[in-house]
């Protein structure tokens, strides 16, 4: 299904823009004008928003987040008795520890929604995505790791030839710097806000790099969710920043 309408009206945005004309609330008042097998891909981006709802909550922190599939509350219940939700969220929660989730369990919380998504999609666009995606979060999975002198095969996840090459290569950028040229930019990011800048341009640099050439194509309303996303969490990781400088400069 074309999409010439909706397509046609989205704005061109930028990694750095501060301001969303098209936000994802208008997106998702486009439902109806979404044929169903789309909208379900579409569910399964949105699905991550739980993830990372379920994320804070199990770290033992607040968080306010929108377009979720289910709510604040309706996760709070589940990870404290996992009963209702996706069979693979409650087989994780089954097996989660609050007083011991760490960048380990995170990494493996987002394990089990990529291999749901890669398993779930019809889209060969979405399927690629995640697993770059994923591909990227084994990477700075095995560079922390190795900053910390522990050892990366114990800290990625999944199978692969990626997997193993990260958890035997001795080379600083596991010798896949001919494939991933943006690895030298995440290893000279020193500080955790600049290498999350380095991810957002990864990631924003793949879609622009496979949306695809027809801009009707069901892939540009997914590649600018997509981007969407991305912006919302720099926007709330800055706001965030901002506050907690605040309590800093007032004593709070």
């Amino acid at each position: 299904m074309k999409y010439y309408f909706l397509a046609s009206y989205l704005p061109d945005i930028q990694p750095d823009d501060i301001k969303i004309r098209v936000g994802l609330s208008d997106l998702l008042e486009e439902r109806f004008h979404i044929a169903a097998q789309d909208w379900k891909e579409i569910e399964l981006v949105l699905l991550g928003r739980d993830i990372f709802i379920i994320e804070k909550l199990l770290s033992g922190k607040t968080v306010s987040i929108e377009y979720s599939l289910y709510d604040l509350e309706f996760w709070r219940d589940q990870v404290k008795s996992p009963k209702e939700g996706p069979e693979f969220l409650l087989d994780f929660l089954k097996s989660a520890r609050p007083d011991a989730f760490g960048p380990r369990e995170v990494d493996r919380l987002y394990g089990v929604y990529y291999e749901y998504v890669l398993a779930s999609s019809k889209g060969d666009f979405l399927r690629g995505y995640f697993s770059f995606e994923r591909d990227l979060r084994n990477i700075l999975a095995a560079l922390r790791a190795r900053q910390l002198g522990l050892d990366p095969a114990e800290y990625v996840t999944g199978e692969g030839e990626l997997v193993e090459i990260l958890g035997s290569s001795s080379a600083e950028d596991f010798g896949l710097g001919g494939e991933y040229p943006w690895i030298e930019n995440l290893l000279r990011a020193e500080e955790p806000h600049q290498r999350q800048e380095v991810i957002e341009q990864i990631l924003w640099n793949y879609l622009n790099e496979h949306v695809g050439p027809d801009p009707f194509d069901f892939s540009v309303i997914l590649a600018y969710l997509l981007k969407v996303q991305i912006l919302h969490k720099r926007l709330a990781l800055n706001q965030a920043h901002g506050m907690e400088k605040v309590r800093r400069l007032g004593g709070y």
